[in-house]
């Protein structure tokens, strides 16, 4: 079966990672950073995080963010899609030892107290599924 969770989130990833843009923590990744982007610094503006990209990209950068959110808010009412979701992400934030939705249901901006009755089962499911694969660890 094809994790469609996953595979979004791959996708995304990569529109992440092929736009040009530099994270520095010194001088010395700065410049390499302007080097890599072929700019100067008065033509970059900090996307926060030590994150920067080219002016002239504000735009592009903006509408690329816009899409990962559309696609991301439109999947989370495909059922599978919402289940898949929460199994990953209750594994990526270590539920079986803290017993605590709140980081999984922040990820995706959503409080538990506003979850629908269909959205509680399927976080209920994805909770079950994912504790059997832990047994015996």
């Amino acid at each position: 079966m094809i994790n469609k969770y996953t595979k979004l989130k791959n996708k995304h990833g990569k529109l992440i990672n092929d736009f040009p843009q530099f994270f520095a923590f010194s001088d010395e990744q700065f410049k390499d950073g302007l080097k890599k982007l072929n700019t100067t610094k008065g033509k970059i503006l900090s996307i926060g995080y030590s994150g920067f990209i080219k002016i002239t990209d504000k735009e592009k950068y903006i509408e690329m963010w816009k899409q990962i959110n559309s696609e991301s808010k439109a999947a989370l009412q495909d059922e599978e899609y919402l289940y898949q979701a929460f199994r990953y992400e209750l594994s990526n934030h270590e539920f079986s030892y803290t017993y605590d939705y709140e980081d999984t249901l922040d990820y995706f901006n959503l409080k538990y107290e506003d979850l629908t009755q269909k959205q509680l089962s399927i976080l209920e499911r994805a909770k079950t599924d994912y504790l059997k694969g832990c047994e015996g660890y």
